[in-house]
């Protein structure tokens, strides 16, 4: 009986070694839960902050995309008006310069025209003085020969 009771009072220390061991591997268990827990938590508060960053990132973008096309769509209307305003010069000038061009052909068509008249009348001129000269040369035969 002796070594009975030994038995005993050795199952009842074992049983608290293991209860023990029980409570001890529990509250690991538990620390390692806590602390999976606590890494899950900054994980996905670093994952919301990351994203919250990424996003205003692309609203930067974007806002930055829209501005540059805003500066290249006003950059093209004022090439274009520019464009449009270099036209309406040139045609202006093309403008003026046929008209210059119509001026001098009809003062140099009326300069010829005058020349012409001119021309025609020393010509009318040149032969009525030698009709006359015919004339006084008849005469003059004439009075000769009789």
């Amino acid at each position: 009986m002796a070594q009975h009771d030994d038995k005993s009072a050795q199952k009842p220390a074992t049983l608290r070694d293991f209860e023990r061991m029980v409570l001890a591997l529990r509250q690991e268990l538990e620390n390692a839960h806590m602390e999976a827990d606590a890494r899950l938590h900054k994980f996905v508060a670093d994952a919301r902050a990351e994203a919250a960053q990424l996003e205003s990132t692309v609203v930067a973008l974007r806002e930055e995309l829209e501005r540059a096309r805003a500066e290249r769509e006003n950059a093209v209307q004022q090439a274009i008006a520019a464009g449009h305003n270099d036209n309406q010069q040139l045609r202006a000038t093309v403008t003026a310069l046929r008209d210059a061009l119509e001026i001098t052909r009809i003062d140099k068509d009326n300069e010829i025209e005058k020349a012409v008249c001119t021309a025609n009348a020393e010509i009318a001129q040149l032969h009525g003085t030698i009709r006359a000269l015919r004339e006084q040369i008849e005469t003059l035969s004439a009075k000769t020969t009789s």
